[in-house]
C-alpha cells in the first residue's frame, strides 16, 4: 500500500495577507444538477471547483448535460429538459451529497448505479435511510450490506409514483434533499415527512433554495420536517449565486486566528449561507476579532482564546476548524448536537479526537459531542493522519500552527475534496509548510 504523503507544518508565524476560499461544495453541486435537469442554460457564479464538485460535474455530463467553465469561478450548463437517460454508472467521488442526489435521482431512470473510488471512506457510509424511502416511492433500490453502503444500484421499477414518502434525518439531512430533488420527475404530488428529526437544517434550506431558484416550489412546514411538492412543477433555467463554503471558510480563519499577530483578508465573501453566518458569530465568541465590509472578512490572530459551549446543529460544517481553536483555550469547551459528524468522509468525531490526543490535547467524545478541555497551549511534535477528511485536515492545520512543536500531517492531499490550493494559500499568507515526501 502507497503511503498517504505528509506536510511539516511548522507554529509561530503569523500570517497576512489575502486569500479567496473557494465556493461552496454544497450550492456548487447542487446548481450542477438543477441546471442539468432544467431545459436552457443555467449559470453558477461564484462555483467552487474541488474534487468532489468536479465528480457531480462528470456525473452530469453522463446525465446528458454540457457544462462549460467560462472561468474559474463561473459555469454554464445546458440542461437535458428533465430527458434523463435509461442507464447510467455514475462515480460519485467521496462525497455524501453528490452519492445521495445521484443515488436519489436514478429512481427516475430505468437503471442507475452510483458507486465510489475511495471504500475506505465514501464506501462505508450506510445509506439504508434513502434505500427505504426510495423504495416507498415504488423505485428498486439496494446497496451493499444491511447499511446500503456503495455502490448503490437503483431504478424506477414497476411503477414510480407520488404519495405520502418517510425519511429518517437524523443520520444525515441528505437523504431528504435527495428526495426533494427526485420530487419534481415523479409527475405526481409528493408529500416527504421527516420520521424523527432533521440533523442539519441549513443544508435542507440550501436544497429548498436550488429548487425555487430553478423554479420548483416545496412547502415547507414550520418545524421542517414536512415537505410538500406539487405534481407537474419542472426545472428552469436559473443563475445560482453561490455562498463561500463554510468549511473552507472556517478553516482560513481558525488558521489566521490561530497565530498571534496574524491578519488575513478573506477576499470575493459570499456570506449568504445560515452555517456560515453562525460559524461567525461563534469564532467571535471565542474571542476571535473579525471585521466583516463587503464581500471581505478580516481576521486578527487571537492572543487569547476563550472556551464556548455551542450547539453545532447550525455550523455542522464548520464545527472541526473550531473546535481545533479550542484546544488553546483556557477552560472546557463543548461541541454539541453534532452527531452527524460521524457519518462525513470519515467519524469526524471519533476520528479528530484521536488526532488531537495524538497532538497532545485532552478531548472527550460523546455520540453527538466533542469536548475539549484547554489548558491553553498543545504540545504538538507528533504525526497526525487527515481520515481521507477535508475537514479533519483543515482543522489539524489549525493545531499545528499555534502548537509548541508543529505538526507532521499525513495524508493531506485529501484537502482537494474542497479547497484543493488551500496549502498553497497558507504558503502564501506566510506559514512554514514543507513536505516530506
Amino acid at each position: 500500500m502507497t503511503t498517504p504523503p505528509s506536510l511539516r507544518i511548522a507554529p509561530g508565524t503569523p500570517l497576512t495577507g489575502p486569500v479567496t476560499p473557494p465556493g461552496a461544495k454544497s450550492g456548487t453541486v447542487r446548481a450542477l444538477l438543477c441546471g442539468t435537469l432544467a431545459a436552457g442554460t443555467t449559470t453558477i457564479v461564484g462555483a467552487g471547483s474541488g474534487d468532489n464538485i468536479r465528480a457531480m460535474a462528470e456525473a452530469c455530463r453522463r446525465l446528458g448535460g454540457r457544462i462549460e467553465e467560462v472561468d474559474a469561478r463561473t459555469w454554464r450548463v445546458h440542461g437535458v429538459d428533465h430527458r434523463l437517460p435509461e442507464r447510467a454508472d455514475l462515480d460519485a467521488g467521496n462525497s455524501g451529497i453528490v452519492l445521495r442526489l445521484l443515488t436519489a435521482l436514478g429512481a427516475a431512470m430505468e437503471h442507475t448505479s452510483v458507486g465510489t473510488r475511495f471504500p475506505e471512506s465514501l464506501g462505508r457510509r450506510g445509506n439504508h435511510e434513502l434505500i427505504d424511502a426510495l423504495r416507498e416511492f415504488g423505485a428498486d433500490a439496494e446497496g451493499r450490506g444491511a447499511e446500503a453502503c456503495p455502490p448503490l444500484v437503483v431504478g424506477r421499477g414497476p411503477g414510480l409514483h407520488g404519495g405520502t414518502v418517510r425519511v429518517s434525518g437524523r443520520r444525515s439531512s441528505q437523504f431528504l434533499s435527495g428526495l426533494l430533488f427526485l420530487a419534481p420527475l415523479v409527475g405526481e404530488d409528493v408529500l416527504i415527512q421527516v420520521s424523527d428529526e432533521l440533523s442539519s437544517t441549513p443544508m435542507v434550506a440550501t436544497t429548498v433554495d436550488a429548487l425555487a431558484r430553478s423554479g420548483v416550489r416545496v412547502e415547507v412546514a414550520s418545524d421542517w420536517l414536512s415537505y410538500r411538492i406539487d405534481g407537474g412543477q419542472r426545472y428552469q433555467a436559473a443563475t445560482h449565486t453561490i455562498a463561500s463554503d463554510a468549511s473552507s471558510v472556517a478553516g482560513i480563519l481558525a488558521a489566521a486566528a490561530a497565530v498571534p499577530g496574524s491578519r488575513v483578508t478573506v477576499s470575493g465573501f459570499q456570506g449568504n449561507d445560515l452555517g456560515t453566518a453562525a460559524m461567525i458569530k461563534a469564532l467571535g465568541e471565542m474571542g476571535v476579532r473579525i471585521e466583516q465590509a463587503g464581500e471581505e472578512l478580516v481576521c486578527h490572530g487571537a492572543d487569547r482564546v476563550l472556551p464556548i459551549e455551542l450547539d453545532g446543529s447550525a455550523c455542522p460544517d464548520s464545527i472541526l476548524p473550531m473546535a481545533a481553536l479550542a484546544c488553546f483555550a483556557s477552560g472546557t469547551s463543548v461541541f454539541s448536537n453534532v452527531e452527524t459528524l460521524r457519518y462525513k468522509e470519515c467519524d469526524r468525531i471519533s476520528d479528530f479526537c484521536h488526532e488531537l490526543a495524538a497532538a497532545g490535547v485532552r478531548v472527550e467524545e460523546r455520540r453527538d459531542a466533542i469536548i475539549i478541555h484547554g489548558t491553553g497551549e498543545v504540545p504538538g511534535g507528533a504525526e497526525v493522519f487527515g481520515h481521507h477528511d477535508h475537514s479533519v485536515i483543515m482543522a489539524m492545520a489549525a493545531v499545528a500552527l499555534r502548537s509548541r512543536d508543529g505538526l507532521t500531517l499525513r495524508g493531506w492531499e485529501s484537502v482537494g475534496q474542497t479547497y484543493r490550493g488551500f496549502f498553497d494559500d497558507l504558503r502564501t499568507l506566510g506559514a512554514d509548510i514543507a513536505g516530506t515526501d
